[in-house]
């Protein structure tokens, strides 16, 4: 019986084993899927972060310079002022209104008061801070699905540091460009009535809109021109702001990781080193960009008018090509100095976006 029985209990431990090495194998299952949901949720707070991040520099680097903002606005567009033809100012006359920065802030302040300087700037602080935030998040997004098509582009795998460097560049410029496009299309309403509230220049009953907000330009464009009046300027403002925010932010990456291969901590430290870097993309991106600017801006300013005589502009190439004809290469870089002086905002977006990303993370 004893010899009988050691079989029998042999036999019957095989399947009580069994279960134990399922119930472990389910269990390293299990926790893989915690662990990669866990590694998901990570990733969303990050992003999450990077908008919050992007977003408050975006309003802070607005804010800051919105007096110089307005300044260009109104030299850059000062022939679609209502005023100036009244005054009988000639297209291209150097000495008309709003002809020079300084002489710009001073009527300004005579005129209008000091609070004026920040006219339009809610408008521009929504937009911005979105545009800002889809832009940060969307590039990174962007630049996740870009970089494993220049890994297959390699024969073998493998390649150098400085090849290494150069796909990255344009991983940062693709995505730069891709991202800034997704932004201004969700966004451009935002930026047409920044613009106009902006260029209003009467004060009191004779302003444009009375109360100064976003609303009464965006009820007063539909009711005369519809959904597609606060896209005055869509499709030239799309080329022109892939191309910016490739040189923008792409640039910026691109410059960083080019002197972090030459750094001994092998990343760019420092706040005025990261400024300088940043000056200098925003200056290079905004003075390439400016004519493209200059353009869509003069056709946000026709919604509102009767279609004919009383438009100048049938669309961005007549734009270019009477501008052209009529002020030369001069009247594309109408107020291109105070927004040399506004790129400073521009640098200060990007640094602040750093630092405000490693304050949140």
């Amino acid at each position: 019986m004893e010899l009988a029985s050691g079989p029998q209990r042999s036999f019957g431990s095989s399947p009580v084993a069994q279960p134990d090495s399922l119930d472990s194998s389910s269990g390293e299952h299990s926790s893989q899927e915690h662990q990669q949901e866990f590694s998901r949720q990570n990733q969303r707070h990050l992003a999450l972060a990077d908008a919050a991040a992007g977003a408050a520099a975006g309003a802070l680097a607005k804010t800051v310079v919105s007096p110089l903002e307005r300044v260009k606005l109104l030299m850059q567009l000062r022939h679609s002022v209502v005023e100036l033809a009244e005054e009988g100012v000639a297209a291209g006359n150097s000495n008309s209104a709003y002809s020079n920065a300084w002489e710009t802030a001073g009527k300004v302040w005579r005129e209008q008061g000091f609070l004026s300087f920040w006219r339009g700037n809610s408008a521009n602080v929504v937009r911005q801070a979105g545009n800002a935030g889809l832009n940060f998040v969307l590039m990174d997004h962007y630049r996740s699905i870009i970089r494993p098509l220049n890994a297959l582009s390699s024969v073998d795998g493998h390649h150098s540091d400085r090849q290494h460097r150069r796909r990255n560049q344009i991983s940062s410029f693709l995505s730069g460009g891709l991202a800034g496009g997704t932004a201004t299309t969700v966004l451009y309403p935002f930026e047409f009535m920044r613009t106009r509230l902006a260029m209003d220049v009467g004060v009191g009953s004779t302003r444009t809109y009375p109360r100064g907000t976003m609303r009464e330009v965006f009820c007063s464009t539909l009711q005369t021109d519809g959904m597609g009046g606060l896209y005055r300027g869509y499709g030239v403002a799309l080329s022109g702001v892939v191309l910016y925010r490739a040189l923008h932010l792409g640039g910026y990456d691109a410059a960083k990781s080019e002197l972090a291969a030459y750094s001994r901590e092998g990343e760019v430290t420092g706040f005025w080193t990261k400024f300088g870097v940043a000056q200098a993309v925003s200056l290079t991106a905004g003075t390439i960009c400016y004519p493209i600017d200059s353009v869509r801006r003069r056709l946000m300013m026709q919604s509102g008018l009767p279609p004919g005589s009383e438009r100048r502009y049938n669309n961005a190439i007549a734009c270019f090509a009477k501008i052209w004809q009529r002020e030369g290469l001069r009247g594309f870089y109408l107020g291109i100095f105070p927004n040399m002086w506004r790129s400073v905002g521009g640098a200060v977006l990007l640094v602040s976006y750093d630092e405000f990303k490693a304050m949140v993370h």
